[in-house]
Formats: C-alpha cells, sequence, structure tokens
C-alpha cells in the first residue's frame, strides 16, 4: 500500500513533467512559484523550462525505479545502503520542501495570494509531505 502510493504520486508527477517537456500546457501556469503580480519568480529562466521540466521527469523515473529496488520488486545493480540512503535524502528534502519555512513554498509561506500559493498550500505541499514521509517509511522497512 505505501509503495503504491508513493508509486502513484511519482509516476503522475513524472507524466505532468514529460507533458510539459513535450510543450503541453496543463498546468503550466500553476507549475512555477509566483510573485504577487503574477510573473513567475524564475522568469529568467524560462527558456530552459521545457528540457529542465524533462530532467525532473527522468529524475522522477529513477526515483520509482529506486522505489521499487527497495522494495525488493526490481533488482538494480546497486549497493542496498546506497539505495537506502538516496531514498532517505530525497524523503528528507521533500518533507523539508513543504514544512520549511519560505517566502515562496511550503506549507509555511510567506506569500499565499498568487494561484501558485494556493495550489501550492491545497496539493503540492501536503504531496510533497505525504511522499516524504511514505519514501521515508519505505527506506526504513
Amino acid at each position: 500500500m505505501i509503495l503504491a502510493a508513493a508509486l502513484a504520486i511519482v509516476l503522475f508527477a513524472a507524466a505532468f513533467h514529460v507533458h510539459w517537456a513535450l510543450g503541453g500546457h496543463l498546468g503550466y501556469s500553476v507549475s512555477l512559484p509566483q510573485l504577487p503580480d503574477g510573473t513567475p519568480v524564475m522568469a529568467h529562466r524560462l527558456p530552459w523550462w521545457r528540457p529542465a521540466a524533462g530532467g525532473v521527469a527522468l529524475c522522477l523515473v529513477c526515483f520509482a525505479l529506486l522505489l521499487l529496488t527497495r522494495a525488493g520488486h526490481l533488482h538494480l545493480p546497486l549497493p542496498q545502503a546506497l539505495v537506502r540512503f538516496v531514498l532517505l535524502s530525497v524523503g528528507a528534502a521533500f518533507v523539508a520542501r513543504a514544512v520549511i519555512p519560505n517566502r515562496y513554498v511550503g506549507l509555511f509561506k510567506g506569500l499565499r495570494t498568487t494561484r501558485w500559493a494556493k495550489y501550492d498550500t491545497r496539493l503540492y505541499s501536503p504531496l510533497f509531505l505525504v511522499l516524504g514521509l511514505l519514501t521515508v517509511w519505505q527506506a526504513m522497512n
């Protein structure tokens, strides 16, 4: 159940990133943190957005493979200690992203009035928190 939930979240997120990397627009307008006027915080990096989305999708697929490896459903030529360390690190980073106070992201963010902030509060941060906890659980067992 824990593995299935984690994989569902990861693969759903990977699918969105592949969609964006290939030029899709669904969800694109709320995919980056925004300034109060609605422009993306990282507007100067927008030309790199599509290749970066592809890179994130690739990382998410690798993350899913590590989850499957840790659960014993896939055998990669990696030491289990390394798989566990990577999963613990990623899980901790996801939990931190959700709960550490920041101006633009997380459950305790300072700026809460933009469309991005509303999605982050209701969807992204809770998903990061849940996925982080599921990942730590999977890594520890």
